[in-house]
């Protein structure tokens, strides 16, 4: 298994100075200042909001499961699509607290998954676009919304550097 590089991104350069800070102390981040249609250019997916995803690259989105679906629109995202996964409907969070375990519930089933494509077709996922607004991250604030996918990204980091396979020389 070789590591997966992620990539914050934001069209503010505050955002990715902001996201630099609280997240650089971890491994495998390339952090892009752009648009969505500009930075994914060596992505192989990307993380897209599940409702974004089902209606424009098909599925059918199930509670608490994330997706990996292949983009056949030619629309200049990666090739692979993360869908985030949906919650039980029910009334709007905004405690912090609660936010920032969604976060983290999110993005550890976005990695998961990522991880379970890349045991069956290693390789498959290389690089995959974090884009900050695109996610709705700017809006919550910086406790839930750095917090949590980074509680993600350090669980996943770790458990991807237990299981590094040196390559042959």
């Amino acid at each position: 298994m070789t590591m997966v590089m992620y990539v914050p991104a934001s069209v503010t350069q505050s955002t990715v100075e902001e996201w630099r800070r609280a997240l650089d102390d971890l491994p495998c981040l390339d952090f892009r200042l752009g648009a969505g249609s500009v930075v994914p250019h060596d992505c192989d997916a990307q993380v897209i909001k599940f409702h974004l995803v089902h209606d424009r690259y098909g599925g059918t989105p199930e509670v608490g499961k994330s997706q990996v679906l292949t983009n056949t629109r030619g629309d200049g995202s990666p090739a692979l699509i993360v869908a985030t996964p949906p919650f039980a409907s029910g009334p709007e969070v905004t405690d912090p607290v609660e936010l920032e375990g969604r976060t983290h519930f999110t993005f550890s089933h976005c990695l998961d998954e990522i991880s379970r494509l890349n045991s069956i077709r290693p390789g498959a996922i290389a690089r995959v676009l974090i884009h900050i607004e695109g996610l709705g991250l700017e809006e919550i604030g910086r406790e839930p919304s750095i917090i949590g996918p980074r509680r993600a990204l350090t669980q996943r980091t770790e458990h991807d550097s237990e299981n590094l396979v040196p390559r042959p020389a």
